[in-house]
């Protein structure tokens, strides 16, 4: 049968010396024929040496120029089978530097109750860890913002932002987050916009609400 590459394996290499293995149901005579392993030319170099395991014999064969071989050594003449043992010892080396772990954390302090269209609120957080710019916003029920994104730069460990409450609703929702890192927000519980509460009084027999603008009570 013809050369089989799938036969032909490196068993050890160095300084640009090669040991081949190389085994076939071929006799030897086969395989030191012209043109043998003329396909493996470019694998094959002069110089290198190919342990080959015949239908016949077991051999060392001196490779020359183009892939041809030369009669070589037989070894043994009943061809056993070449038992091949390979170890290696593998080694990893890691070097680690230190590493120093930074805690950051925002946290919202209560949200004012009875909020009205148009009323002012202030909204405050504190913050631990180096934490220097915090991101104020307010969410309505399907988390869009609504009011917002406020930029603060927290002081001392904390920050806080002045609000306009928002049309009236339910499910609202302050979010305070670190600018510098986003995965670092808190989100208040939900708080409620009503209309503002208007007093009536009675003026020479007629209800009043206000006056000039002001609620009276």
């Amino acid at each position: 049968m013809p050369f089989d590459a799938r036969n032909l394996a490196p068993l050890e290499a160095a300084g640009g010396f090669t040991i081949w293995l190389y085994t076939t149901t071929d006799t030897r005579a086969a395989v030191l024929a012209p043109g043998y392993f003329a396909s493996a030319a470019d694998r094959l170099l002069p110089g290198h040496l190919i342990l080959l395991q015949s239908a016949d014999s077991l051999s060392f064969l001196p490779v020359r120029s183009n892939g041809t071989v030369g009669n070589g050594l037989v070894l043994d003449a009943s061809a056993p089978p070449v038992r091949i043992t390979v170890g290696a010892a593998l080694t990893m080396l890691f070097g680690l530097s230190a590493i120093t772990v930074q805690t950051r954390s925002v946290a919202l302090d209560p949200v004012p109750a009875g909020l009205y269209i148009g009323r002012s609120f202030t909204v405050s957080a504190r913050v631990t860890g180096l934490v220097a710019t915090l991101r104020f916003s307010i969410l309505n029920a399907a988390r869009a913002v609504v009011a917002g994104p406020i930029q603060v730069s927290a002081l001392s460990g904390s920050a806080s932002v002045v609000f306009t409450a928002p049309q009236a609703g339910s499910g609202y929702r302050v979010q305070v987050q670190d600018v510098d890192d986003p995965l670092v927000v808190q989100t208040s519980s939900t708080f409620v916009v009503t209309e503002p509460y208007v007093l009536l009084t009675e003026a020479g027999g007629t209800l009043t609400m206000q006056s000039g603008g002001a609620l009276l009570v």
